[in-house]
């Protein structure tokens, strides 16, 4: 009978009833009362195991994200679309950069937004990830909730807006080029990496931004030097000799280098780098998850 009701007690505290209209602070709207949050599995298992919360948090966020705006929706293109402009102008014409063999400002525009989207994606997650657990005190202090998706939302938000505007990218390419290569085949397995590697770091941002709270500003520093350093604005081969080495320690070159690779060259990704990078994008994203979940615990107190 006391596990009766206390399994009763529990569920109450973990659903989010849909008759409050997202009233109680750190509800999750749309989520019905009898779907409870699982919390029997332990380690990784616990984000499978609660995939159905976390999908309905990333739609939520995606949805609500420019929610109210004058343009709403329409900003996850008008965004990267006025990047694209910017750079443009400063880059390709004042600065005549080039990319590829033919060059011009098309060409340029096309292999500019193949490395800035994935970016984009990449650098919104880590700059939200920092601050992810403080938006939901409650989640954290009264109910027994399975956190560590809660930095998987920052990842996998973006990566919804990265796909809607990498879907334009390719009709892009197909009416400037007239040309649609099979190799695009090859994409899932480049985001399979950036996902892997976004997310480990963002597990230890997320972790460390309930205890540094200077984390957040620190990252708009390290994310502005990290984006210079990987070859989006210009093209690898424009990296002094003595700083190639750059393109093997830094994961987002290779990453966003295999993007253009597939997209615009119809080519296979690089199987070396690939290895490279994708290999390292496991390890930060099981030692990311592994500090997150030993950290967790001191959440409650430290807010």
């Amino acid at each position: 009978m006391a596990t009766s009701l206390e399994e009763k007690a529990q569920e109450k505290a973990l659903l989010i009833n849909n008759n409050t209209g997202g009233a109680v602070p750190g509800a999750i709207p749309g989520y019905s009362s009898n779907k409870p949050v699982e919390m029997a599995a332990n380690g990784p298992a616990v984000l499978w195991q609660n995939r159905n919360i976390l999908l309905l948090m990333v739609k939520r966020d995606s949805m609500g994200k420019y929610k109210g705006s004058l343009l709403g929706a329409l900003w996850p293109l008008v965004n990267p679309i006025g990047h694209l402009l910017l750079y443009t102008f400063l880059f390709c014409i004042i600065l005549n950069v080039q990319f590829g063999k033919t060059g011009g400002v098309g060409n340029f525009a096309l292999y500019l937004m193949s490395g800035l989207l994935p970016w984009g994606a990449f650098s919104e997650a880590l700059s939200r990830s920092s601050t992810i657990i403080l938006e939901y005190p409650n989640l954290v202090k009264r109910v027994v909730f399975p956190l560590p998706i809660l930095p998987l939302v920052t990842v996998l938000s973006p990566l919804v807006t990265e796909a809607m505007a990498f879907s334009m990218l390719l009709v892009a390419i197909l009416i400037s080029t007239q040309k649609f290569h099979a190799s695009v085949a090859y994409l899932p397995l480049i985001a399979l990496s950036q996902v892997l590697l976004t997310a480990g770091i963002a597990w230890v941002l997320a972790s460390l931004g309930v205890y540094i709270r200077d984390i957040k500003h620190m990252m708009a520093l390290l994310l502005s030097a990290w984006m210079y350093a990987t070859p989006i604005v210009y093209p690898a081969t424009k990296l002094p000799q003595e700083f190639q080495f750059l393109l093997w320690i830094n994961p987002m070159a290779g990453i966003v280098m295999d993007y253009r690779r597939v997209v615009l060259e119809g080519l296979p990704p690089d199987w070396p780098h690939y290895a490279s990078y994708t290999a390292l994008a496991v390890v930060v994203a099981i030692l990311g998850f592994k500090f997150f979940d030993k950290t967790k615990k001191s959440f409650a107190d430290v807010m």
